[in-house]
């Protein structure tokens, strides 16, 4: 009877621990796009050096399936050469920072508004999105405003 207890107490501990590691996300979002929740799936970060400035790339995937899916938002942020890392305020309005959010098939650049990078090494970021502004262009009066933050552990590149 003790023998089954241990191994009955065993073999839950090793299923409890093992759940666990496998239910929990690298990072917490809680962007906000006019108002909506936007979480992603997936998030990364593509670090660039050139001889003028480095950057960084950052996407943010909640749905690639189909082109009708799609659900993602693509961002850079450039600083100079001198700087040791991404943390920083970056004007989204071309020179500092571009970027776009996607929604199936209406895409809507960024033109106003700021981020805030907190760049805490090893690809872990805390991102805040103050009140950037997006527009289809062409145009269109139609304005998305993106808010709130996103933190934690970004995928590297390849």
């Amino acid at each position: 009877m003790k023998k089954r207890v241990l191994l009955f107490l065993t073999i839950s501990c090793m299923l409890l621990s093992c759940s666990s590691d496998n239910d929990s996300k690298s990072f917490e979002s809680a962007i906000l796009i006019d108002g909506v929740a936007f979480v992603p799936k997936e998030v990364t970060a593509y670090p660039s050096n050139s001889s003028v400035e480095k950057s960084t790339v950052f996407v943010l995937q909640k749905n690639i399936d189909t082109p009708m899916n799609l659900d993602e938002m693509v961002f850079r942020i450039n600083y100079p050469l001198s700087q040791s890392n991404a943390s920083g305020t970056y004007l989204m309005t071309g020179l500092q920072g571009t970027g776009n959010y996607t929604k199936a098939e209406s895409s809507f650049g960024f033109y106003n508004g700021s981020i805030t990078i907190e760049d805490l090494g090893n690809n872990k970021f805390n991102i805040t999105f103050n009140n950037v502004k997006g527009t289809p262009g062409n145009g269109s009066t139609q304005i998305i405003t993106v808010s709130g933050n996103i933190n934690g552990k970004f995928q590297t590149s390849n």
